[in-house]
């Protein structure tokens, strides 16, 4: 029991007897399970959850809590099962210790996967209790502290994961402590001679700044006394990490990020947090733009505190946060704080905003296609640099540096983000695009019948709104991808119609396809992964009853009208740019639907010998919207021709997509324009415009 006791020690300080006692019961089951294992270091296994619980009992978390780091890999690695945990030490330490447990009874395509799924496991299990994150924290924090038993190539990726996923958690999560010392291992271990010489230069720096540090806070500390405050002032010691992350992202040398003097300044209540900021600008000159109130406005992990950059004695720069002894311990413990100080009040700051952040995960794991989509959007999550700006009421949003109006639509509500269609921010119009900055109103304005642009992917920057859109475009395809299989579903089988075969025999069908619905069927058949040809031919062998082959040849289907506006399941090809009235072929591609070529397109020369990749379409009489169209444009040199020719396409209602000029020699130029025309009528109007203009040398359609 001698490696308990530690831990019991520091039990003791906060639990009852009768719960050390459940803790010590877990601790015998967790040595027995665990006996004979060792760990990299040669160590026995169970150093390990002792280790763990011990951390977590440093933020003094509860008897579930340290009971579940004991026993957290138990499951995994030995004969007792949940339901033995269950039993004998409640649901609850159950169902935290199997949402910290790896997924390595499943097999996975690839590590990538595997990790990802592992990932969205634990992440869903931290929807439910919090807990199961902050004891894979404390598990993640331990193994890191203890890397240099293992190979070079695991240390390296065990870190990166750190950086990349876990440090971020504990950041989202106000675990500041945790945050700190998962940064300055994986920095360590990732970059191990960076590491050192920053720290050789950190030692050196120490030395020559002692006598300024003292004078700066000695002058702070007389100067608050002075004003009748009560207050606690400490120098703040710069992580290496954060030192190198500076110098690499703003391109600072060590000297600029080292003249730099940190200061906290700790006081008895809000008011008296106001009251320092003031005291600390009479006292030396602040930094005009440098100041910021996370009081009034806490940070996305609930943190709070003010602060301000100054210019100090002998100009050095001096960087001030003054906060409560509260906000101090929020800012160091965060949803732990719910553990450490409660004190009559059940929820802080950063536990609330860590509800909020984990109702968005529920989203982001509804949308998501796969766990790696699924951490995708997760990881853009954990990066956020704040902008606040307001909605028209005057309530303040908060959102990632970067985040467009789109961005701010969705984290209103998801149905505002589907239907937006337009923004004003402080009340001008402007486009979805546009990065927000600090202190903006932003309207949006929505549309019913409106839905998200796929564009959108290309700006937005928040989880909530990716995950959102490719939700709805999935859908949409999905359902865009039904109707077009139905319809060549259709065409295949005439003269007959899908209204002619019964149920049963659709049934059949979908069975011998091993589908679940007969929608699924016509799914894959409209991107391409099922034959139509082939569906007709099973549904007419069902009905028949018989083996016999019914042969239905390609040639023999009738052609698939098209209008143009069949959604993302049918494409138009950037190579030829067909429109309305060329005569047009469809090239299957397999999972993506269809895509329209001009049957005298070069790029399909070899499929088109294919005839299960084609299909037969042409255009309804119906077309609607405007088709791209390229056009180049051999002109003599002479003034003001960009500004004839764009004058007389716009006054042809063409829409000018793009332009691009190419200057061949003195004499002549060729203008190559991307138009929107709504047919071949339409397109051959404009030609005939050109062709009379007398600096016309040559036009041509493009591609030719």
């Amino acid at each position: 029991m001698y490696l308990f006791s530690g831990l019991e020690e520091k039990l003791n300080e906060y639990l009852s007897e009768e719960q050390v006692n459940q803790i010590r019961k877990a601790y015998c089951l967790a040595k027995d399970s665990h006996e004979g294992q060792l760990r990299s270091s040669g160590d026995p296994y169970i150093t390990h959850p002792v280790a763990v619980a011990r951390i977590l009992a440093e933020m003094r978390l509860d008897v579930q809590s340290i009971m579940a780091a004991l026993l957290h890999d138990v499951i995994e690695d030995t004969d007792v099962t949940r339901e033995d945990i269950a039993q004998d030490f409640g649901e609850q330490v159950a169902r935290l210790v199997e949402g910290v447990t790896k997924l390595t009874q499943i097999k996975f395509r690839s590590r990538a996967e595997a990790q990802a799924e592992n990932f969205r496991k634990m992440m869903m299990a931290m929807t439910q209790d919090i807990r199961v994150i902050l004891i894979k924290l404390a598990d993640r924090l331990h193994n890191m502290r203890t890397l240099g038993a293992l190979r070079l190539d695991k240390r390296s990726r065990i870190a990166k994961e750190t950086s990349e996923i876990y440090s971020p958690i504990a950041n989202r999560l106000g675990l500041y402590d945790v945050r700190a010392e998962l940064d300055e291992l994986a920095f360590n271990t990732m970059h191990p001679g960076r590491f050192r010489v920053l720290k050789e230069a950190v030692i050196k720096s120490r030395g020559n700044r002692k006598q300024l540090v003292g004078e700066i806070q000695s002058q702070i500390e007389n100067c608050i006394t002075n004003a009748g405050l009560h207050c606690k002032v400490e120098g703040r010691e710069k992580l290496l990490s954060s030192i190198y992350r500076k110098m690499r992202g703003k391109r600072m040398a060590f000297k600029d990020i080292m003249d730099v003097y940190g200061f906290r300044i700790i006081v008895d209540t809000v008011d008296g947090c106001y009251r320092v900021l003031g005291l600390m600008h009479n006292l030396y000159s602040p930094v005009i733009g440098r100041f910021k109130d996370y009081i009034a406005i806490p940070k996305a992990n609930g943190y709070q505190s003010l602060h301000t950059s100054l210019v100090g004695p002998h100009g050095v720069h001096v960087e001030v946060q003054i906060r409560t002894q509260e906000m101090h311990y929020m800012a160091h413990s965060g949803v732990a704080a719910h553990w450490l100080y409660k004190s009559g009040v059940e929820t802080n700051q950063a536990e609330i905003r860590a509800r909020e952040w984990m109702r968005n995960l529920i989203e982001f794991q509804k949308n998501a296609g796969d766990s790696i989509e699924f951490i995708e959007n997760v990881k853009i999550d954990l990066f956020p640099d704040e902008v606040y700006v307001f909605t028209p009421h005057g309530k303040i949003m908060e959102l990632p540096s970067g985040a467009t109006p789109v961005d701010f639509a969705f984290h209103i509500h998801t149905d505002i983000g589907n239907s937006c269609v337009a923004a004003k921010v402080d009340r001008q119009l402007v486009p979805l695009s546009t990065p927000l900055s600090n202190g903006q109103t932003v309207e949006i304005i929505t549309a019913s019948g409106a839905r998200p642009n796929p564009s959108w992917l290309s700006f937005v920057v928040t989880g909530k709104a990716r995950s959102n859109i490719r939700h709805f475009i999935k859908n949409l395809k999905y359902d865009e991808a039904v109707n077009l299989g139905k319809k060549l579903v259709e065409k295949a089988l005439d003269p007959m119609t899908l209204n002619q075969f019964s149920e049963d025999t659709i049934r059949l069908v979908v069975r011998a396809m091993k589908k679940g619905s007969i929608e699924s069927v016509f799914a894959d058949v409209g991107l391409g992964t099922i034959s139509p040809i082939i569906m007709a031919t099973q549904l007419i062998q069902a009905s028949s009853g018989s083996d016999e082959t019914h042969d239905i040849r390609p040639e023999s289907v009738k052609p698939l009208a098209i209008k143009g506006t069949e959604g993302l399941i049918l494409t138009f090809s950037h190579c030829c740019r067909p429109i309305p009235g060329d005569t047009i072929v469809g090239v299957i591609n397999q999972g993506n639907g269809i895509a329209i070529h001009r049957s005298e397109c070069k790029k399909i020369v070899d499929v088109r010998k294919r005839p299960e990749k084609c299909i037969s379409v042409e255009w309804e009489d119906t077309t609607e919207g405007d088709f791209k169209v390229g056009l180049m444009v051999d002109v003599f040199n002479r003034r003001g021709v960009l500004a004839q020719l764009t004058n007389m396409i716009s006054n042809q209602d063409a829409n000018i997509i793009n332009i691009e000029i190419d200057e061949r020699d003195g004499s002549h130029n060729v203008i190559t324009f991307l138009l929107g025309v709504s047919n071949r009528v339409h397109l051959a109007t404009i030609i005939k415009k050109i062709r009379v203009m007398p600096f016309t040398n040559k036009i041509t359609r493009m591609p030719s």
